[in-house]
């Protein structure tokens, strides 16, 4: 744990003992094993990709609590990606990110106290509208209030503990982390008790999604290849040259008869008006077009996504679309810190992730590469990416997926 978190400990220990009456429980009082759960509130405050990945346990959840409450606190920014969820009651949204801007395209987190306190507030009128909240899976900052019922660093990256509480004698275990995070979380929920049936990616899309997005793939669909390029990401050194995209896309067009698709929010509009060919009619520019939603359906209706570290590479895991990432990641840092292929690669699909092969000074002294702008990302060249995005096409034919 952070010596941050040691520090704070006694202060958040005190809070919480102010914030437990408001709801509607105290610790030890709650239920002894899953089964009694009747009531579960999920919070999640991370962005795009971590909330594709949250999918798994929601649906887990419901399948082994079918008659249980379950509210879903989530980050505002993603009512895109939950509000066709058919696995929760009732969704709460949450600020806890401001307004984006240039530096941080999805908006740079407000302080931890203000996402406390907000949770709190939302937490304190379900308890009194709809009673005693039983559960509660999220960041650290409810172990002291959840104790009996709370494990850490379940679905948040604001906690590294790997202990789990639970009140039939406040029992440690141990759940390991160094692991994909979909197999993180759901192994945290086989602790709780509950039997993991499947641990797939999904996206619930809306008739109107669907709609959008075979409209806007319609100028591709008689294309024999359509290939999606995103060219975003969170942070600049995840970004790999929008030139560099550019290239790949002109060279596969020497050798396949291919139309791709270019994807991402308003605030890859400027990267891609920089660099993109309007006039070229191999290249759909649905930048800025698509929801989260129909997203999902136009990278579902291609068959390979070439994309940075970014939310899109989950989207298209979570509709079964092959994909190739360009990681920042290089080959010798450290293999589970968070960005790390082990933890974040897309999941369930065919994927390859192209990652330095070693860390450029001074990144030679982190876990990983934490330059302001692409840095070690640079490494990866064109000549790396076209014959990987070949070889996943010839795959794709050859599986017919």
């Amino acid at each position: 744990m952070p010596w941050r978190l040691i520090i704070t400990r006694l202060p958040r220990w005190i809070v919480a003992q102010l914030l437990m009456p408001r709801f509607g429980r105290r610790i030890g009082t709650g239920p002894w094993s899953i089964d009694e759960v009747g009531h579960v509130a999920v919070i999640h405050w991370d962005s795009l990709g971590d909330a594709v990945l949250l999918g798994p346990v929601l649906r887990e959840l419901r399948r082994t609590l079918p008659a249980a409450r379950i509210v879903l606190v989530y980050n505002e920014k993603n009512h895109g990606v939950f509000e066709n969820c058919p696995y929760v009651d009732i969704l709460r949204p949450q600020t806890v990110q401001r307004p984006s801007d240039g530096s941080s395209p999805h908006g740079a987190p407000i302080s931890h106290w203000r996402r406390v306190r907000g949770a709190a507030r939302i937490l304190a009128e379900e308890a009194r509208s709809q009673g005693k909240i039983d559960l509660v899976i999220g960041p650290d900052w409810l172990d002291t209030v959840y104790g009996s019922t709370f494990f850490d660093s379940a679905l948040s990256r604001a906690g590294n503990s790997r202990r789990f509480l639970k009140t039939s004698g406040f029992k440690s275990y141990e759940v390991e982390i160094r692991q994909h995070f979909v197999l993180r979380n759901l192994g945290i929920l086989a602790v709780l008790g509950i039997h993991v049936e499947n641990d797939h990616l999904e996206f619930w899309a809306s008739d109107q999604d669907r709609e959008i997005g075979r409209t806007l793939l319609a100028e591709v669909s008689s294309a024999p290849l359509r290939i999606a390029i995103a060219p975003g990401a969170s942070e600049s050194q995840r970004r790999w040259p929008a030139e560099r995209f550019i290239q790949v896309v002109d060279e596969i067009l020497t050798q396949r008869d291919v139309r791709f698709v270019l994807v991402g929010g308003d605030d890859v509009r400027p990267i891609v008006d920089a660099i993109s060919p309007v006039d070229n009619e191999k290249i759909v520019d649905l930048v800025g077009f698509t929801t989260v939603g129909s997203l999902a359906v136009v990278l579902g209706g291609v068959d390979l996504l070439i994309t940075n570290d970014s939310g899109p590479a989950h989207v298209a895991a979570s509709v079964g679309t092959p994909t190739l990432v360009v990681s920042a990641h290089p080959v010798d840092a450290d293999p589970w810190v968070v960005g790390s292929p082990n933890r974040y690669r897309p999941w369930g699909v065919s994927s390859v992730v192209l990652q330095p092969a070693n860390r450029l000074p001074p990144c030679d002294r982190e876990t990983t590469c934490r330059a302001s702008m692409p840095h070690c990302i640079l490494s990866v060249s064109v000549e790396d990416v076209v014959p990987a995005a070949l070889e996943m096409l010839e795959s794709a034919a050859e599986t017919g997926t």
